[in-house]
């Protein structure tokens, strides 16, 4: 995603040169500022009404922004819906690759399969959404689409981390450690969510860590 910047009119008059000065030039718009500003304003619906409630309308009135600057982001539902799932897979990796851990660690897998679950309130909110808009996927094609793109994103990171640890071991093998540690990984976020204490979820993601190196 890159940034654009716009002004309305390029020429520099005395009159536009005057503006600057005094205030009334027209701002430059951050259009990636403002994608996710209106992302995040869908989750907030999302998470505290529902899926139901996510209208152009109620999205609009959270963002603080008129429903035709939101039309200009996002023209439709599908694509304002596959935006709240890409910037999910956006800041997983931002946060992932920021880690100090070696990669290919056990500590850095641990560390990175964490960034995935809902171990604090920024963290759930992101789960929270994902689930919502996982069951919203089940009768919309188009928004399968977008929502398989992250779970295959989560997919990769599980390959990655069993590769790393476990680097003679046959192809089939790994494929199959691959779908175990997927599929704790969703449970594992479920129960966080349900009640389960955050260190004890991560205890458990620790123990199956180790227990890869006998493998």
């Amino acid at each position: 995603m890159t940034t654009s910047l716009f002004v309305d009119t390029p020429v520099f008059t005395n009159k536009l040169t005057q503006s600057y000065y005094d205030g009334s030039m027209p701002k430059l718009i951050d259009h990636e500022r403002r994608a996710t500003d209106i992302t995040e304003a869908v989750w907030r619906v999302l998470v505290r009404d529902g899926a139901k409630a996510v209208s152009v309308r109620n999205v609009a009135a959270e963002a603080g922004l008129a429903t035709a600057s939101l039309r200009r982001a996002f023209p439709t539902q599908d694509a304002l819906l596959a935006g709240c799932l890409e910037l999910l897979g956006e800041r997983a990796r931002r946060r992932i690759g920021a880690l100090p851990h070696k990669r290919g660690t056990q500590a850095w897998a641990l560390a990175a399969l964490a960034e995935t679950m809902p171990l604090d309130d920024a963290r759930r909110v992101e789960m929270e959404v994902y689930l919502t808009l996982g069951t919203a996927a089940l009768t919309d094609p188009a928004l399968r689409t977008a929502h398989a793109r992250i779970d295959g994103g989560l997919e990769g990171l599980c390959t990655t981390v069993v590769d790393s640890l476990l680097p003679t071991t046959r192809r089939r093998q790994r494929a199959r450690e691959v779908r175990h540690l997927h599929a704790l990984l969703d449970g594992l976020a479920l129960h966080v969510l349900l009640g389960m204490d955050a260190r004890e979820a991560l205890g458990v993601l620790k123990a199956h860590l180790e227990s890869l190196r006998r493998v």
